[in-house]
C-alpha cells in the first residue's frame, strides 16, 4: 500500500492551483512530472469561460499515469480576483493503490476546501485521512436519473457520456458510480460535475461530464446521457440495485474480484455484470455459457479472474450439460498450475464425466490435471471406472497406475476390447493383489490368459486362487490347472515348501499330470510332503485316483521317497482293488507300473499290487522300517511278509526289517517284529 499507514488511515498529497499572474500552482506536497503538472494546470482551471460556477464549485476526477496517483479536485470561483473567470482548485492526489481500498471518498470530499487569501500554507503538507470502507448508497428517488447515466456509459463503452447538470446533489451520484467501479475501471475513469464545454483531449477523453445547463445546446452533446436500451432489464437493474444497497449486494465485491486484469475499461462492465448473474446459482447452463461467450469477447488475454470464476461454477456445477462450457472450463484450468484454486478432486470428477479421453493420453506429471484426475480416480466408485474403461479402453493404464484394485474385479477383465496380455504385463501387484486378480480372471472365465498370469506372477497365485476351491470348481478352471502343470519345478518346489497341500488341487493335479513329471532331486519327495500336510477326504474316487498315483510314482525310479509314497497309496489301493470300486482313470494309472503276472496263471489285481509292493522293496532296499509301516492294516502286513519269505533275499531282506521295527517302544512294532520270527526262523 502506497503511502499507507494502516488498513483505516491512508497519507494523500494535494495541491493548490489559482490565479497569480496567471493561473498556476500556487501551493503542493509534492513535485511531479512535467507531464503530470501539466494535466493538472490545465484540468485545474475553469472549465469553460463564461459559465456561472455554482457557488458550492464542482468535482472533477482524473488520473496522473506516470505518477500513479489519481486527482480528486474541487473547483469554485475566484470571485474576489479583480481579474474574470479565476478560480481556486484544490486537489487531493490519492495513489492508485489507496484508490484501490476505498468504499467511498466522502472522507476525501470532506477534506477539500476553498482557501483563504493568502492562507496557502496548509495545502503544503502531506494529508492524513480516513480511508472509508463503506460504500455511500443511492437514494431510490435518483435511480431514475443514475440510471441514465450508468446505461449510457456502460451501453456505449466508447463515448464521452454528458448531461445536464440539474442540481448540486448530482456530483454526489456520480461519484457513486465512479465508487461502484473496479480499482482498474475506477483509477482511469475521468469525470466533471461541471462543464462549459467538452473538456476532452485527443488524448484523454473525459467520460462523464454534467454541462452547464444555461450554455450547452442539447444538439452539442455528441452522446448525451440517454438510456440504452438493450438488456436493459438484466445488467441495469443489478448496477442500480447495487447502488441502492451496496452492502446487500455482492456484485461490488465481484467486479473488484475479477476486473483486476481487464483492461477494456467500461466495455468490459456489461460482460462483468452478466457473468456475476450467470454465476447465481439458480442461472442455467445458457446465461452462462452467453456470458462467458461475451467474456471472450473482450480479448484472449482480458479478463482472466472472470474466466476461472466461470471456470470454478462449471466444474462446481455437475448438472450442467454443456460441452462448450465444459471445454471453455478446461481450458482454463489447464492454463493455471494451482488449477484455479478449485479442489482438485472436483476438477477429476468433471473430466471424468466429461473428458474420459484424456486418461487415454497418459497425462505428464507435470500437466495440471494430472493430479487432478488422480484425486478423482482415488475416490471414484470401481464399477464406475469399469464403465469408463469400456467406454474408453486406452484410459485402462491410467486407472491401473491409480486404481489397482479395480482389476481385482471380474467385470473389468468382461471388457473385449482391452489388450490384456498388455496389462497383465503392466501389473504390479502384490502377492495378495496377484491372487485377487487371478480369481477375477477365473470369474470372469479369461482362461486364455492362464498362462499370461503364470509368465508374469509365477504359479503361487493360481494355487492361492484354487487353493478356496472345491473339486468341481478346480476341475472347470483346467487352463489354470494346465498352465501350473507346465512349471514342473516350480510346482515340486511349492510342493516342498508346503505351499501347495490344499488337498482338491492335488486331486485335479493327479487327474492331470504324469506320476513321474514332478523331479525330487534331493530330500523328500514334493507329492510326500504335500500329502501329508493335509488330511484323507470323504472323496472316495478322488483319494482313490490319488492312491493309484502315488503308488505308480513310487514304482518309478524318480522318487527319493518310494517306501514312504507306499505307505500314503497301498492300503487305499488294495482296498479299493479288493471292493472293485476302483475307477477306470485310477485303474489306468495304477496299472501301468504292477507286474504282469505269471506265465502259469493270471494274476488278480490285489496279487499284482502285493508282489508290486514287495519286489520295491527288497529289489531297491528301501528303508526296512517303511516296510515294518506301510500299512496298518495287519492282514494285508501279514500277506506282504508270507510274500517277503518266499525268497533268499526277501528272508534277508525281512531280517532287516525285524531289527528296525524293535528298535522303538510301541507295542505293535514289537508285535510285528513277532510275526517276522516266526516266518523266517
Amino acid at each position: 500500500m502506497a503511502n499507507g499507514l494502516t488498513r483505516d488511515r491512508i497519507k494523500v498529497d494535494q495541491t493548490l492551483h489559482g490565479y497569480s499572474e496567471g493561473h498556476r500552482l500556487i501551493e503542493g506536497s509534492l513535485k511531479l512530472p512535467q507531464s503530470d503538472a501539466r494535466t493538472m494546470l490545465v484540468l485545474s482551471d475553469a472549465s469553460g469561460s463564461g459559465s456561472r460556477i455554482p457557488t458550492n464549485g464542482y468535482i472533477t476526477g482524473y488520473p496522473l499515469a506516470e505518477s500513479g496517483k489519481y486527482v480528486l479536485a474541487r473547483t469554485w470561483a475566484a470571485s474576489e480576483m479583480s481579474r474574470p473567470g479565476c478560480v481556486w482548485t484544490h486537489s487531493l492526489l490519492i495513489d492508485f493503490a489507496d484508490l484501490a481500498r476505498l468504499g467511498s471518498v466522502d472522507d476525501l470530499l470532506a477534506r477539500l476546501q476553498r482557501p483563504s487569501t493568502g492562507g496557502w500554507a496548509a495545502f503544503a503538507v502531506e494529508l492524513e485521512v480516513m480511508a472509508s470502507r463503506a460504500p455511500t448508497p443511492v437514494a431510490p428517488s435518483d435511480l431514475r436519473r443514475v440510471g441514465q447515466w450508468v446505461s449510457a456509459l456502460y451501453g456505449k463503452p466508447k463515448g464521452r457520456i454528458v448531461d445536464e447538470r440539474e442540481r448540486p446533489e448530482d456530483e454526489e451520484l456520480i461519484v457513486a458510480i465512479w465508487m461502484q467501479q473496479w480499482p482498474r475501471l475506477r483509477r482511469a475513469f475521468r469525470f466533471c460535475t461541471f462543464s462549459a464545454e467538452d473538456r476532452s483531449t485527443s488524448a484523454d477523453a473525459f467520460d462523464l461530464q454534467l454541462m452547464d445547463v444555461s450554455r450547452t445546446s442539447r444538439s452539442k452533446m455528441p452522446d448525451r446521457a440517454v438510456a440504452y436500451a438493450k438488456n436493459q432489464n438484466d445488467w441495469i437493474e443489478a448496477l442500480l440495485y447495487d447502488l441502492v444497497t451496496p452492502t446487500g449486494s455482492g456484485l461490488r465485491k465481484f467486479l473488484r474480484d475479477v476486473g483486476s486484469d481487464v483492461s477494456n475499461g467500461r466495455a468490459a462492465m456489461i460482460p462483468l455484470v452478466h457473468l456475476y448473474a450467470a454465476l447465481e446459482r439458480n442461472a442455467g447452463s445458457f446465461s452462462l455459457a452467453e456470458a462467458v461467450s461475451e467474456l471472450e469477447q473482450l480479448g484472449p488475454n482480458q479478463g482472466r479472474m472472470g474466466r476461472a470464476a466461470a471456470a470454478r461454477m462449471v466444474f462446481s456445477r455437475p448438472g450442467l450439460l454443456d460441452q462448450r462450457l465444459f471445454d471453455f472450463a478446461l481450458q482454463q484450468v489447464r492454463a493455471d498450475r494451482d488449477l484455479l484454486g478449485v479442489e482438485p478432486l472436483i476438477i477429476g470428477r468433471a473430466l471424468l464425466r466429461w473428458r474420459p479421453d484424456l486418461l487415454d493420453n497418459d497425462l505428464p506429471e507435470d500437466d495440471p490435471l494430472h493430479m487432478a484426475v488422480n484425486a478423482a480416480l482415488l475416490e471414484a466408485d470401481a464399477e464406475e471406472l469399469i464403465d469408463l474403461i469400456e467406454a474408453v479402453p486406452g484410459a485402462a493404464m491410467a486407472v491401473l497406475r491409480a486404481r489397482p484394485d479395480v482389476f481385482e474385479r471380474a467385470s473389468f477383465w468382461r471388457i473385449a476390447s482391452l489388450d490384456t496380455p498388455i496389462l497383465i504385463s503392466a501389473l504390479g501387484a502384490d502377492k495378495d493383489g496377484a491372487v485377487r486378480i487371478v480369481g477375477a480372471l477365473m470369474e470372469a472365465n479369461r482362461d486364455e490368459y492362464a498362462t499370461v498370469m503364470v509368465d508374469r506372477f509365477g504359479i503361487y497365485p493360481l494355487v492361492s486362487a484354487l487353493s478356496s476351491m472345491d473339486v468341481a470348481e478346480i476341475r472347470s478352471r483346467l487352463a489354470w490347472i494346465q498352465a501350473i502343470a507346465r512349471r514342473i519345478d516350480d510346482l515340486a518346489e511349492g510342493m516342498s515348501r508346503g505351499v501347495i497341500w490344499h488337498r482338491p488341487l492335488l486331486f485335479v493335479l493327479a487327474e492331470n499330470i504324469d506320476p513321474d513329471v514332478l523331479p525330487n532331486r534331493v530330500g523328500t519327495d514334493p507329492w510326500v510332503t504335500a500329502v501329508e500336510r493335509t488330511r484323507v477326504s470323504n472323496d472316495v474316487r478322488c483319494e482313490d485316483l490319488l492312491a493309484s498315483l502315488l503308488f505308480t510314482r513310487a514304482r518309478g525310479w524318480y522318487s527319493k521317497s518310494a517306501g514312504r509314497l507306499f505307505s500314503l497309496s497301498v492300503q487305499r489301493l488294495h482296498e479299493a482293488m479288493a471292493s472293485e470300486r476302483l475307477t477306470d482313470e485310477a485303474w489306468n494309472i495304477a496299472k501301468q507300473r504292477l507286474p504282469y503276472g505269471s506265465v502259469w496263471r493270471e494274476w488278480e489285481q490285489c496279487e499284482k499290487l502285493r508282489h508290486a509292493v514287495v519286489d520295491s522293496f527288497i529289489a531297491r532296499e528301501l528303508p526296512p522300517i517303511e516296510f515294518g509301516t506301510v500299512v496298518d492294516d495287519g492282514k494285508l502286513w501279514n500277506e506282504l511278509v508270507n510274500l517277503a519269505a518266499e525268497s533268499y533275499g526277501g528272508r534277508r531282506y525281512l531280517d532287516k526289517v525285524r531289527r528296525a521295527l524293535r528298535g522303538g517302544t510301541e507295542a505293535w512294532r514289537d508285535e510285528r517284529a513277532k510275526i517276522i520270527d516266526r516266518k523266517v526262523n
